[in-house]
């Protein structure tokens, strides 16, 4: 390899070179990838939709959590905001799984209990585009989503400062000294 010097560099080259370091800084690769929720001192609800996108959409409560723990927040704030979203409860998580309106509620109850639960969400995929997250607990709903994240950005994301140390002893090896 052959040593280069300002001689065979010129204004133009120059520039190139900062115009492509910048882009590349701004498009993080390998761990920075996945841990892009972390980067940014606040997140604002766009962030959190666009990583809901990147995760397919997902409808299970504990696909919303972990892209929420990706972002910073620890299992306390978001056990309090999905409280506040879908009710307190005397379970581990502190929160009922979401559920319908009482009266769907009732109907996919009966359907479950005679044994059509699964002919009824085929039928209402076939001719509805249906999701079946009625039926079955934990699954949430767009409004869900939006309320969620609409609570969440006002919380403090406690457990950021302690996943950025993981990532930093991952990508080091070691402790910052």
């Amino acid at each position: 390899m052959r040593n280069v010097n300002e001689t065979q560099i010129n204004n133009a080259d120059v520039k190139a070179i900062f115009k492509d370091a910048s882009a590349l800084r701004d498009k993080p690769s390998g761990m920075g990838r996945v841990f892009k929720g972390l980067r940014k001192a606040t997140v604002d609800i766009n962030d959190l939709q666009q990583a809901w996108k990147e995760d397919g959409f997902s409808d299970d409560t504990a696909d919303i959590a972990r892209i929420l723990k990706g972002h910073g927040f620890s299992d306390s704030e978001i056990n309090k905001v999905f409280s506040k979203v879908f009710g307190k409860a005397d379970t581990d998580t502190g929160f009922e799984d979401p559920v319908a309106s009482p009266t769907i509620q009732k109907i996919a109850d009966y359907a479950k209990k005679a044994g059509i639960a699964d002919d009824i969400v085929a039928f209402m995929r076939r001719e509805y585009e249906f999701d079946e997250s009625i039926l079955y607990p934990g699954k949430v709903v767009i409004e869900d989503v939006r309320q969620i994240f609409s609570a969440i950005v006002h919380e403090e994301r406690t457990a950021r400062v302690e996943l950025m140390k993981k990532h930093d002893i991952n990508q080091l090896g070691r402790g910052k000294k």
